[in-house]
Order: C-alpha cells, then structure tokens, then sequence
C-alpha cells in the first residue's frame, strides 16, 4: 500500500532523527515499506508510486540537507557559544516549519496519482486512515488528563533530554517541571486528534467524489492547519512561547559535559548531511 503523506512525515523527520547515511540512501524502499500498510496497489500502480518517491528522495537530499546542514552549523556555534536563546530556538523552529512547507509542496505536486486508485483502493486507504487514527485515540484515552498524567509527561520529557544531555541537575529537573505545569496551564483548546479527524473526513470526501477534487486535496496537503480554529491556533502559539523560553533556560543552565555531549551529536549529523550531500550530488 501507498500512502503519499506518510512520505512528508518520513522525510521531515530527517531533520533530527538521521543516524546513519547508510538509512538515508535506502528511505525510498523503506517508505515504500511503510506505504504498504495502507493500501494495495497494482503493480503498474506500484512502479508509479517508486518514481514518485525516488524523485522526492532525491529532491530531499539535493536541495534540503544542504540546508539542514547550515542551520546545524549555525546551533552548533551558538551552544559553542553559549548564546542560545528564545530567539535563536523560534527562529530554528520556523525554519523548520519552512523546510517542512516546502516538502508538502513537492508531495502535493504529485497529487494525480490518487486518481490513479480504484474506488476500492481509495475506500481501503480511508479505512487504513481511520484505523491508525482510531488507535492513536485509544492510546490518548488510556494515557488520560489528570496529575498522574502531567507527572508521565515530565518524566517523558526528562528521559527526553537525558537521552541527549546525559543526567540532568536538580535545578534541569525544575525547569522541565515547571515547563510541563506552565503548558499544561494553557486553556486547552487544540485538540489534535479532532483536527486529524476533520482533516480526514475532508481528504475523504475530496478523494470519494467524482471526479476527485485534486485542488482540495492539494490545499488539505499543503495547509493542513486550515482545520485549525483561531482559538486552537492561539493555543499553539502560546505552548510554542513556552517552549522557546524554557529551551532557552535549558541550554543557559547545560553542564560543560552536557554542551560537549550536544555539540558531539550535532558534529555527527553535521558530517552525515555532508555524506550525504556529496552520495546524491555525484
């Protein structure tokens, strides 16, 4: 099966979760892998929906890593630096949100392909969509709201960290906490699985019509956050504040083992970018 978003999340994600150029060269077999949960597609469909992929692959690694490279190199001075602030997070931030425009742009480019689908392949691609959305409700459901539910959410983010900066100090153990409780204190009206869900039922409506209502479908693609209200965009904007502020205390507040740890793991994805700039522009 072949889901083209699932391209969009699977290479935006490189930004940060790249280990090994190795895995980069091979993600177009290993979304391919990932599409296949999600509908089955002929053969003729399936040689299709590669080319649409190793292009895109190759687009990624061509004109974005190269880009992905310079904003590491420019958090690396500054935590060399010590000179990271709210600023300089939201600015990498929007950066990001920039890089992560530009991929649904290319995917949205390639949105014919759906009309390519058999009704019954479409109404299977819907299922599958519903089914993974429906667990991820059901997780939410178990995980609940209450304190026990911001305390799981302090350790999440605790062992988050650690995993990157080794042993927090008590006074790091503080800052998350009181990161978690300022969030968590923001009147809480962006409710992201109802905003999946809406999401859903308009990709589904656009895709079942016909003809398939390619514009609608591109639009959901490329500004998914119209399904957002005001009041949940203003909750967004509030946790983003919060976070910048908190990142910044965080890394005023790193331990010289710390920043050495960080700056360590950016030189690794700094070198990788480069690997893989000079594999795909050979």
């Amino acid at each position: 099966m072949r889901r083209i978003y699932t391209a969009v999340l699977c290479l935006s994600a490189l930004l940060i979760g790249c280990t090994a150029q190795f895995g980069y060269r091979y993600l177009d077999t290993f979304i391919e892998w990932q599409l296949d949960d999600y509908v089955e597609l002929t053969d003729d469909q399936q040689t299709r929906a590669s080319r649409i992929i190793d292009e895109l692959h190759q687009w990624h690694a061509t004109q974005q890593i190269p880009q992905y490279r310079m904003r590491l190199q420019s958090l690396r001075q500054a935590l060399a630096e010590d000179t990271v602030d709210k600023e300089l997070i939201a600015q990498l931030e929007s950066d990001a949100w920039y890089f992560w425009q530009q991929i649904k742009d290319q995917i949205a480019a390639h949105t014919a392909f759906l009309n390519e689908l058999s009704v019954d392949q479409k109404q299977q691609l819907i299922t599958s969509m519903q089914e993974k959305l429906d667990e991820q409700r059901e997780e939410e459901a178990e995980e609940g709201d209450d304190l026990f539910a911001s305390y799981d959410r302090v350790k999440r983010r605790q062992e988050a960290l650690e995993e990157r900066l080794g042993s927090l100090t008590d006074e790091q153990r503080q800052l998350v906490k009181s990161w978690v409780s300022e969030s968590d204190a923001v009147p809480n009206e962006y409710d992201w699985l109802a905003y999946r869900q809406r999401w859903l039922d308009s990709f589904k409506q656009a895709l079942l019509a016909s003809p398939m209502q390619a514009k609608v479908i591109k639009s959901l693609i490329t500004d998914p956050e119209q399904m957002l209200s005001e009041a949940q965009q203003d909750n967004r904007r509030a946790k983003s504040t919060i976070r910048h502020r908190y990142l910044a205390k965080l890394s005023g507040n790193l331990t010289q083992e710390q920043r050495e740890n960080l700056i360590e793991q950016l030189d690794e994805y700094i070198e990788l970018c480069r690997d893989i700039e000079a594999h795909f522009g050979a």
